[in-house]
């Protein structure tokens, strides 16, 4: 069954939507410049796509109907979420699975909206999101070259037969090419992001370790505490 997913902060806080939207859409935006050249017309410049980005359309149910996928919450505890997420600014997970496509990116959210029609108190939404890619400053040093210091001038010495010194190249030692994977055992709580940001330092990582354990997105959600995984160089 199709499920959708949002939480924050590694995962501490969430929840799974009880409707699924009828459409779930991926936008990829080109960046491509158009320069117009003599005898040639237009040419488009390709360069960076931009930022993917993502819409989901739904509501939040008023009451515990039976076709429900997720456990019932007032339509009120979604929009305080939301509304917190974006005033705080920060990164939300969003995951999208058994679906022709997954989704399992760090977003933010763009535009939130929500309204009741039709005379019930079903709350009508709509999110735009933008993919997130996490950046920061870093701190630059400036390694100053030491002067060199004066030659003292060389006293005149009768020059000595100079012995012959075969210099040896040390050949240094052979290291291997492969380095051999690391494992973890899954404990309660862990994600395969966790595992990344933990031991890799970039909770973005967790693809390759599902690829390196060949753990479909289907299974992010499921993985069983004890499961050994092999963590990829870091």
């Amino acid at each position: 069954m199709h499920g959708i997913y949002f939480s924050v902060k590694n995962d501490s806080e969430g929840f799974r939507l009880s409707v699924n939207p009828e459409k779930v859409e991926v936008v990829n935006k080109g960046n491509g410049e158009v320069y117009d050249i003599a005898k040639l017309g237009n040419v488009n410049i390709p360069k960076s796509v931009e930022l993917k980005e993502f819409s989901v359309e739904s509501f939040f149910p008023a009451q515990d109907y039976h076709f429900l996928v997720a456990e019932f919450l007032e339509p009120a505890y979604y929009i305080e979420k939301y509304e917190k997420w974006q005033e705080e600014k920060l990164p939300v997970r969003y995951i999208y699975v058994n679906g022709s496509f997954a989704i399992n990116e760090i977003v933010t959210i763009e535009n939130f909206t929500f309204d009741e029609s039709f005379g019930t108190s079903d709350v009508n939404f709509s999110l735009s999101l933008k993919k997130y890619v996490p950046f920061g400053p870093k701190k630059m040093i400036v390694v100053k070259k030491p002067k060199p210091k004066p030659v003292a001038k060389a006293e005149t010495k009768p020059l000595a037969k100079a012995k012959s010194t075969v210099l040896k190249k040390a050949t240094p030692p052979r290291q291997n090419a492969k380095q051999t994977p690391q494992t973890y055992s899954l404990i309660k709580g862990d994600s395969l992001w966790k595992v990344a940001q933990k031991y890799l330092g970039n909770g973005n990582r967790y693809g390759e370790i599902a690829k390196l354990n060949g753990i479909k997105a289907s299974d992010y959600k499921k993985l069983p505490i004890g499961l050994k995984v092999k963590l990829p160089p870091k």
